[in-house]
């Protein structure tokens, strides 16, 4: 709620020539109504008892909340909510720092592509290891946890690949379509071992009796996986085309500027000359 009111009050303190995109606007706010839907609605209720639901939770954080919040290019917005005056003073105070320095250079080593992939991927795996993902289940502070730490390595994976005004990418169109097709490919051969293993792996879920519409925990298990690899693929193949297909038409301007223009005089006496051999 807090950071809705922050963009809100961003926008109407903006620039008034260059006033932000609605469709930005409406990407951030519908990435807070799944940060909404995916923590406080029934599926929250369920997470616990059934592992697809389970995994429909952390999807809807990972595949679309962080790419929602992030087409929504909230950086410059929460920055100018708060007052000029006190924003100037306060950023002049934090950026004299010599610590801020040191840190800015961590950050730009984190939030490069090739650590930021390594780092959502870890995070991925790390998570759905047996002995933490069953603690997520007993303690509910390791499960918040759990989802902040999916929501801020998936903002920070989709933030290499997504344009932001403040944010200079990295990689090209070509090269951001490539990314988004390894780390896919990554990710998926988690959701290939839960559908192809032959025995639950989460005690959670095995003791559970009597079991949510009679499910098996295995069962429950492999669509879990299927969940998370059919979908999942279908948005990094959407993610993939639109790259592409921006990778196609900057080709395309580039070579139309670079095809050289017959001077308009050749024309007229090519066309001249047409016509005169022809009569």
């Amino acid at each position: 709620m807090l950071t809705g009111v922050l963009y809100l009050l961003g926008l109407r303190t903006g620039r008034p020539g260059k006033p932000h995109p609605g469709w930005r606007s409406a990407c951030f706010y519908a990435g807070l109504l799944t940060i909404f839907l995916a923590l406080e609605s029934p599926i929250d209720g369920l997470d616990g008892q059934l592992f697809w639901v389970h995994m429909v939770q952390h999807l809807l954080l990972i595949m679309v909340a962080a790419p929602l919040l992030v087409l929504g290019d909230p950086a410059l917005p929460i920055l100018r909510s708060s007052p000029l005056g006190p924003r100037r003073r306060v950023l002049k105070a934090v950026t004299t720092q010599s610590w801020t320095h040191r840190l800015a250079s961590v950050t730009s080593r984190v939030a490069s592509p090739w650590p930021a992939a390594t780092i959502f991927l870890l995070d991925l795996y790390l998570w759905h290891w047996n002995l933490l993902f069953n603690l997520t289940l007993q303690n509910y502070a390791v499960h918040i946890v759990e989802h902040l730490c999916f929501l801020l390595t998936a903002v920070l994976l989709w933030s290499q690949v997504i344009e932001q005004r403040p944010v200079h990418l990295r990689l090209s169109y070509l090269q951001r379509a490539a990314y988004v097709v390894i780390v896919g490919a990554a990710g998926n051969l988690l959701a290939m071992y839960f559908v192809f293993t032959p025995q639950p792996l989460y005690s959670q879920y095995v003791r559970l009796s009597p079991r949510p519409f009679g499910m098996t925990a295995l069962m429950d298990q492999q669509l879990a996986g299927a969940l998370m690899w059919v979908p999942v693929l279908f948005v990094f193949a959407i993610a993939f085309s639109v790259l592409l297909y921006r990778w196609l038409g900057e080709e395309e301007a580039l070579g139309s500027r670079a095809q050289p223009v017959a001077p308009a005089y050749r024309l007229l006496d090519g066309s001249l000359s047409t016509d005169s051999r022809s009569k």
